[in-house]
């Protein structure tokens, strides 16, 4: 599964509004040669919520937002690509392989550009020894993601996704029905009914109109399992994972201060 990047949570600092692919943090640590190619050949690219990516030979930087990925195009998500992420290395890597089909689970800003502009620059080899290099990476957290579907309860798998997604589209609201979180846990949507109702009791989250409001991140992470949130900690509770600090600075380049 994609770490999540942290991003910051107030609308005063929010890099949401103007980004462009050379905020992005992949985007920033390829060649100058590369970059300049890159951004010659790419275009910002706005998907609603709901919305497939097209699968077109097209590396997608995620500037905003965050994209499920769907095994078989069904209605169970397994991995998050959010902000800070890019999606297309497999495909670039193998374009005729099966791949799970990328969907928007927030209004999601991509800057997308062929995958030739960046794989031309730095040679297959670079690509090949990328894709190895998160493979191993991916099965784990795939297993994990899976390990978890099985053993903990609806309520903890809820806030996982709930605060993976608030940090994955910077603290927008998600708008997300429950329905949608039934299908994307693989559960019945009474089973969300009674977990997100649990969870809004204590004054965790606020759902209402098809919109998801995160009211305490910090009492959220601690109703949620922890799965993908970093290494387990010794503890005789099976769902007991290590918490990630308070969130740190965003990714976006920061506003310099004006000289007085």
């Amino acid at each position: 599964m994609t770490a999540v990047i942290s991003l910051v949570d107030t609308e005063e600092s929010s890099p949401r509004h103007g980004l462009q692919l050379g905020d992005h943090p992949v985007f920033q640590a390829l060649p100058p040669r590369v970059q300049s190619r890159a951004k010659a050949d790419s275009a910002l690219v706005s998907i609603a919520a709901g919305q497939t990516v097209a699968e077109d030979g097209q590396l997608s930087f995620v500037l905003s937002g965050v994209l499920g990925l769907f095994p078989n195009a069904g209605r169970i998500c397994v991995a998050a690509v959010v902000a800070g992420s890019v999606h297309g290395w497999d495909q670039a890597l193998h374009p005729e392989c099966n791949r799970p089909e990328a969907r928007a689970l927030t209004d999601t800003l991509v800057c997308r550009t062929p995958a030739a502009s960046v794989v031309d620059g730095l040679g297959r080899d670079w690509l090949h020894r990328l894709v190895a290099r998160q493979s191993s990476i991916r099965v784990m957290a795939l297993a994990e993601e899976a390990a978890c579907n099985a053993s903990h309860c609806v309520q903890e798998r809820l806030s996982k996704w709930l605060v993976r997604l608030h940090c994955g589209s910077n603290g927008a609201p998600l708008g997300l029905t429950q329905a949608d979180f039934g299908a994307m846990l693989g559960v019945q949507r009474t089973s969300i009914n009674a977990a997100a109702g649990r969870l809004q009791q204590k004054g965790l989250v606020k759902f209402g109109r098809g919109k998801v409001h995160i009211i305490d991140l910090a009492g959220l992470r601690s109703a949620s399992c922890g799965c993908g949130d970093g290494a387990r900690l010794p503890s005789a509770r099976p769902s007991s994972c290590a918490r990630r600090p308070a969130e740190p600075s965003s990714w976006a380049p920061p506003v310099e201060p004006t000289a007085a």
